[in-house]
């Protein structure tokens, strides 16, 4: 049995965020997209005028409509925590939204809005030298990635929570996806949501289809239109997208197979390495100025992208096909800067 109410807190908008309302029919529809066994649209206004009561949500008349939206503040657990958030509760919510700087961490944190701005509220009451250091404490840490930083596509939240929503509920879901290979593509498929993982600033939903053995990844960016089915599906008891991620290396860009390799870095390019290995069996041996370090990889682009970062500081000495593809590929780098 579902909380209506609850369904219906879900798709309102949030004055606190936006600024437009939904009509009574408008929350129907929204509804009747996911919600199975739909009482009808006098009951979701009467639920609706229980809610203002409450004063969980506010209503306007454009005509002979009524237009709903959330009360600011009337997400679920701020109802909860509203006047009784000490400082330590609201340092960690700062910091919190300060560095969550991934994607993934972002578009959830949207329905704490409510909570951050409270948090917000209570660091600012600095009336005594211990508040005034909470209030200061965000601006004394900071977080930088190690990469170069790039601009990647944003992805729309409404689609973001139409997908994440299924993938809770395991239901079905409908998407048109636009591959870079057919980026006009309009054809809709049914799949089955199965994880979401972010890696390097790009969100990819790993998904199943009927008939197929192996899933599927779709970079989120480029889902142009989702919606949940109201069917649902039988999760794989088999898959483990922990297994997929870390084991099968899926996400490691043209995955070819195990093997062992050997590196020789100077200029301390692989210090990093001996508190970080690159692998559960690494070995190092320091030879003069040289460190070497060894141990079993999977050879993907990645790791080739990873090698190449370290331009002349590192040396793969073996496997010997390794060695001699990037042999090959300096001898091309000589060629074009030696002009």
């Amino acid at each position: 049995m579902f909380d209506i109410d609850r369904e219906i807190m879900r798709v309102l908008p949030d004055a606190a965020t936006q600024s437009d309302y939904l009509s009574t029919t408008d929350i129907y529809e929204r509804l009747s997209r996911s919600v199975q066994n739909m009482p009808s649209s006098k009951t979701i206004h009467r639920r609706l005028s229980r809610l203002q009561e409450r004063n969980l949500v506010e209503s306007q008349q454009r005509g002979t409509s009524s237009m709903w939206r959330k009360k600011a503040g009337a997400a679920g657990i701020a109802l909860k925590g509203s006047g009784i958030m000490n400082f330590d509760e609201a340092l960690a919510l700062q910091t919190l939204k300060r560095f969550s700087s991934r994607q993934i961490p972002e578009l959830v944190a949207e329905s704490l809005s409510s909570l951050f701005d409270m948090a917000d509220t209570q660091l600012r009451r600095s009336n005594n030298e211990t508040a005034r250091k909470y209030s200061r404490w965000t601006g004394k840490v900071a977080v930088e990635s190690g990469g170069f930083a790039l601009h990647y596509p944003t992805i729309d939240r409404e689609l973001f929570a139409t997908v994440s929503r299924s993938l809770f509920e395991e239901l079905k879901l409908e998407i048109v996806y636009r591959p870079r290979h057919n980026i006009d593509n309009d054809r809709a498929k049914v799949v089955l949501p199965f994880g979401l993982v972010e890696v390097g600033g790009l969100v990819y939903l790993v998904a199943g289809m009927e008939g197929k053995a192996k899933p599927t990844m779709y970079r989120l960016d480029r889902i142009t239109r989702a919606a949940a089915m109201l069917e649902s599906f039988d999760y794989p008891a088999s898959f483990s997208l922990d297994s997929y991620v870390k084991q099968q290396r899926s996400f490691d860009f043209m995955v070819e197979k195990e093997m062992p390799l050997e590196l020789k870095f100077v200029g301390g390019a692989g210090e990093h390495l001996l508190e970080a290995p690159m692998s559960k069996d690494q070995q190092s041996t320091r030879r003069g100025d040289a460190l070497h370090v060894q141990g079993t990889v999977m050879l993907s682009q990645r790791l080739r992208w990873w090698l190449r970062s370290f331009g002349p500081n590192v040396e793969v000495i073996g496997p010997a096909s390794l060695r001699a593809e990037l042999a090959e590929e300096a001898g091309k780098l000589a060629t074009i800067y030696g002009k």
